[in-house]
């Protein structure tokens, strides 16, 4: 019975891991130090992805949350009425008709899998107390297991329209994002996080 325990326990932290293994960060950010008091307002959110589905999805999480914040935001889809084409003219086109004063534009740079391996473990539980006067313990052993897991990693760039220059830029990564809403929303609330530590949203 407690070896069955041990196992169901060991197996469990693997499972947990790989659970807590679906998280999202922001692993570097930059911004620039001669703001001179700018801060981000009537935003216009491009994602970059040849996925409409997602790409919808992003953009209007990331409005979502801009209002949340007080902030307006347009998603670009919206204002186009397609995804844009990845040219110069159809997004200086976009932002002229969005009348936006900054632009966010998010892209994927990295997808792939990374594989950890969890070590083994080794359990003891004492045996009877007349097996070597409870000194001696039996051994109850675990193999190594592989998790594997994708990271997609995503840069996002915050552009002055007045000025067209970057003002603020980050790095994050998602893993194993399912994709669904509430993967967009956790790494947008992320990257919100930082935005306002970096002063570029209040």
């Amino acid at each position: 019975m407690k070896k069955a325990l041990l196992i169901l326990l060991s197996v469990t932290s693997i499972v947990s891991f790989a659970a807590c293994s679906q998280k999202a960060r922001v692993t570097s950010s930059w911004v620039d130090p001669a703001l001179n008091g700018y801060t981000a307002n009537d935003v216009l959110v491009i994602g970059v992805s040849k996925d409409e589905t997602r790409l919808k999805l992003y953009e209007n999480v990331f409005v979502d949350e801009f209002a949340k914040n007080n902030i307006r935001a347009q998603a670009s889809h919206k204002v186009s009425g397609t995804i844009l084409e990845p040219d110069r003219e159809s997004v200086e086109a976009v932002v002229k008709e969005s009348g936006a004063s900054s632009v966010l534009v998010t892209h994927v740079v990295d997808r792939k899998s990374e594989t950890l391996t969890l070590p083994g473990t080794v359990h003891y539980r004492p045996v009877n107390f007349y097996g070597y006067y409870g000194r001696a313990y039996t051994r109850v052993h675990m193999p190594a297991t592989n998790v594997t897991s994708t990271v997609v990693r995503l840069e996002s760039n915050l552009y002055d329209v007045s000025t067209n220059n970057l003002v603020w830029t980050a790095q994050s990564e998602v893993i194993n994002p399912e994709l669904l809403r509430t993967d967009f929303e956790r790494i947008v609330g992320f990257l919100m996080a930082d935005m306002k530590k970096k002063g570029v949203v209040r």
